[in-house]
């Protein structure tokens, strides 16, 4: 029989936070996983955002043309886990009560299958309030089959992006567990994480843990929102006096003021700070290819697989493969990944580049980037003109990116470009998403509650 194979993915869980000693959380139970497991710490995502990052792992295929523009999980037919199903394999999970993951629900043999995160008036569901109790249930229950597979997507750094405090994480809120409130959270997914692997049989499971996107931790835990200003009596006062008609337009003008202030606050600390440090404290919607933001963590854990590190880079569209060849099913779908498990060699294999795309929104944005990265250099420049926001990394000697070496070195960044145009010309698909105004509407709502648009 085949294992059951238990995937977590942690939203905006950076690589930097998981592993290595330049971190502050404590995480006993990730770093026990890693002493059993294949871990790769120099894991890349394509994107800095949620979606086009799911879909890039579950079709194992970069995310080009139409494929851009998805606001949500798209499944192709004879897609990866369509091929789990043909095998045997039943399929469950939990995530976030979004529409996005509409898509990838409908294949869940669980109804309970969801959790709350936007609903108005009910507190969303983290793994302290409750997450991590659905999950063993989940796990426990007798009405599951095997062989499963099994999802789980973990949104309680989520709040961060959203400008507010982690959600039940108290317990943890103290310099014990860390120097940022990141960190903090950090260590309290460890913990819970913890509570599930007790339920967890990894004698017959294949468990892989990973993120969509990294996430910025802002230095010295101060973000663009602490240079702002309070205008509390302001917009009491505004709201006694003002017409209600007029309560949205002040808002929005209070808004601009805070904001033009802010910027210049902002401008004057960052004085004498590194690129690195001047970026942390961007807006968490920010576009953004550096490391920060596409950086993840990836563990496999399982009986057949022996413990060691990959070093080189590898990529989201290389999870899949990887999980295929270690349960023996063949794949014989055009895929723009390569399975990890025969990389015994680093030497002698052979990297493979990993194709880079920022989060598309509704409308185009000047900061939309393309680019391309390999364990040596970091390749980015402006999504409609090649000539502009031309940026050039050397990541071997400069791991922040703090210094761009673009205009020095312009026979690497032309040879970098045509790697860019072929992987574009590569893995180009016709595919238009299926997606009706009605549900296009409600995914935008969702996401501008998320803080996304």
């Amino acid at each position: 029989m085949y294992p059951n194979i238990i995937f977590f993915l942690i939203d905006g869980l950076r690589a930097d936070q998981f592993y290595g000693n330049d971190r502050t959380c404590k995480t006993p139970n990730f770093d026990s996983l890693i002493q059993k497991g294949m871990y790769c710490e120099q894991a890349t995502s394509s994107v800095d955002g949620t979606f086009i990052s799911l879909n890039t792992i579950l079709a194992s295929n970069f995310q080009v043309g139409n494929a851009t523009k998805h606001q949500k999980l798209v499944l192709n037919q004879n897609n990866l886990i369509d091929i789990l199903k043909k095998n045997g394999y039943h399929i469950y999970g939990i995530f976030p009560n979004l529409t996005s993951f509409n898509s990838l629900r409908q294949y869940f043999e669980n109804e309970k299958n969801s959790y709350d995160w936007i609903e108005p008036n009910i507190p969303p569901v983290s793994l302290p309030t409750g997450l991590a109790t659905k999950i063993i249930q989940l796990l426990e229950s007798k009405e599951k089959q095997e062989p499963y597979f099994c999802y789980f997507h973990i949104f309680d750094l989520h709040p961060l992006r959203e400008g507010k405090k982690p959600i039940g994480i108290e317990e943890f809120d103290n310099e014990k567990f860390g120097s940022s409130m990141y960190a903090k959270t950090v260590s309290s997914i460890d913990h819970w994480l913890g509570n599930i692997l007790k339920k967890i049989d990894l004698e017959k499971t294949l468990l892989v843990i990973t993120s969509d996107h990294g996430e910025r931790i802002p230095f010295e835990n101060k973000s663009h929102l602490d240079f702002q200003p309070r205008f509390d009596s302001a917009v009491k006062a505004g709201r006694k006096y003002l017409p209600r008609s007029l309560h949205k337009v002040g808002g929005k003008f209070s808004g601009k003021v805070k904001n033009t202030i802010g910027r210049i606050k902002q401008s004057s600390t960052n004085v004498g700070l590194t690129s690195y440090q001047k970026r942390s404290r961007d807006p968490y919607f920010t576009l953004s290819l550096y490391d920060e933001l596409i950086r993840v963590p990836l563990l496999f854990v399982g009986t057949s697989i022996k413990p060691r590190i990959i070093t080189k880079q590898v990529r989201h569209v290389d999870i899949f493969p990887t999980i295929f060849e270690l349960i023996d099913i063949p794949l014989d779908i055009k895929i723009s990944g390569k399975s990890l498990v025969s990389a015994t060699n680093e030497i002698s294999e052979e990297e493979e580049p990993n194709y880079l795309h920022t989060m598309p929104y509704q409308k185009l944005s000047p900061l939309d980037r393309v680019g391309i990265r390999t364990s040596k250099y970091k390749y980015f420049r402006a999504l409609r003109d090649s000539k502009k926001n031309v940026n050039l990394y050397d990541l071997e000697n400069d791991p922040y990116e703090n210094n761009n070496i673009a205009q020095t070195h312009k026979q690497l960044v032309a040879r970098l470009e045509n790697k860019i145009l072929k992987l574009q010309k590569d893995n180009l698909s016709e595919y238009e998403e299926k997606i009706s105004e009605k549900e296009l509407q409600r995914i935008s709502n969702e996401l501008k509650r998320l803080g996304y648009m």
